[in-house]
């Protein structure tokens, strides 16, 4: 590996990687270390792996976010009394918002990335990846390193967050129609100060991070789907059902956190809708639903992008198991069916019948390997985080039975 190469790699504080593979290309592997916006916590230091900079720069989101908005609704007299229907420190949305998910964002970095890592590492430790194919499969790595450290991706990124603050003045995921902080004098025709920071400022920011996390489960798709180029020593007898890449099921369930969090805040635009605007959980059912689904697709689908080559693993362990166990059956026929029992072994302690059982048992798990790992472990293990958050509203704005 050359020495830009090198260079372009995270620094990794020592322990923070255990049970090393050997080589610094994939012990290093992280999701989050790079780009634009990681450079950035760097300077400031407040970056991964240090978990004291990520609990700063969690609490430095409300300071930007959060605190402001409360200190400019204090000014105009925006943050309680009743002469607006929604004050500030009423609004459950923005308080979910800044004050849990936000945080939430940014904390998911230490619960995640190094699972991942993990399970990268995992691929070498296992012996998926021979001494022989590990060159190309730290090629893989660095293809994602190079990906994840663009400078494009991560001005995309800014633009996509800010650009709507331009132009766009309904800020909520269900549009007010009532009497917000948001907004100030008579019919409500212009922004608050509080209305201006929350859509310049705050908003943004939120989808910056919000975004980057989409971003970084579109990295780890990529990455899967390079390595799937490589020649894993997939084998489709693996009591695993999925040619030993089962452990790839348990870091997706990780990813959960997001759905997680992006539920709680979806949840409080929710709250807002049934607390001042009228909405009931049946008007907003399908909404509901559409984001469950949308949240899980997406983190979901990473895994898919494995199928072809599990396919491919499970003919190949079809095709060789069936002409193993042809031949073997065979044989065992000619000697204990056909042939004269005279000329046979005694029966009693003989290892033929049990070698044939073994046969059958391992061609049931080559005829029963999936080639998608979706299963429903994974759909229930995403469906709980991204409905859980849901579960105290539907139970408080559900109308008791009379």
């Amino acid at each position: 590996m050359d020495q830009a190469a090198t260079s372009a790699l995270p620094n990794t504080k020592e322990g923070w990687a255990p049970n090393s593979t050997g080589s610094s290309v994939v012990d290093r592997f992280s999701l989050v270390q790079g780009g634009l916006i990681y450079r950035l916590q760097v300077a400031t230091n407040m970056a991964m792996p240090d978990s004291s900079g990520v609990a700063k720069r969690a609490l430095l989101s409300i300071l930007v976010t959060w605190v402001p908005l409360l200190i400019l609704s204090l000014i105009q007299g925006q943050a309680f009394g009743s002469h607006i229907r929604i004050p500030f420190l009423y609004d459950i949305a923005a308080g979910i918002r800044f004050l849990i998910g936000l945080p939430l964002l940014i904390i998911a970095e230490v619960l995640i990335d190094p699972r991942i890592n993990h399970a990268v590492r995992y691929f070498v430790r296992s012996g998926l990846v021979t001494t022989e194919e590990l060159p190309a499969f730290e090629q893989a790595i660095l293809k994602m390193n190079k990906l994840r450290d663009g400078i494009i991706p991560s001005i995309l990124i800014l633009v996509i967050a800010f650009a709507p603050s331009f132009w766009y003045r309904e800020t909520e995921l269900i549009s007010a129609h009532v009497s917000t902080w948001h907004t100030i004098g008579p019919a409500g025709q212009s922004l608050s100060l509080a209305g201006w920071w929350f859509g310049v400022v705050s908003l943004p920011l939120f989808r910056v991070l919000m975004f980057r996390w989409v971003w970084m489960i579109l990295l780890w798709a990529f990455f899967l789907r390079k390595v799937t180029k490589t020649e894993l020593r997939c084998v489709a007898t693996h009591p695993d059902r999925s040619a030993g890449l089962g452990f790839l099921i348990h870091a997706q369930l990780f990813f959960g956190f997001i759905a997680f969090t992006s539920s709680i805040v979806v949840t409080g635009s929710f709250g807002n809708a049934i607390a001042y605007e009228g909405a009931t959980v049946n008007s907003l059912k399908f909404l509901m639903i559409a984001f469950c689904v949308l949240v899980i697709v997406l983190i979901a689908s990473p895994l898919l992008v494995l199928t072809p080559m599990l396919s491919k693993t499970k003919r190949k362990g079809m095709i060789r198991y069936g002409t193993l166990g042809t031949a073997y059956v065979q044989a065992f026929d000619e000697k204990w069916i056909q042939s004269p029992s005279i000329d046979r072994e005694p029966l009693l302690g003989t290892s033929d019948i049990q070698s044939l059982a073994d046969l059958a048992n391992s061609f049931s798990v080559v005829n029963e390997m999936k080639v998608v790992l979706i299963d429903k472990k994974i759909l229930l293990g995403l469906a709980i985080p991204a409905v859980l958050p849901l579960v105290p509203l539907l139970i408080m704005a559900t109308p008791p039975i009379s």
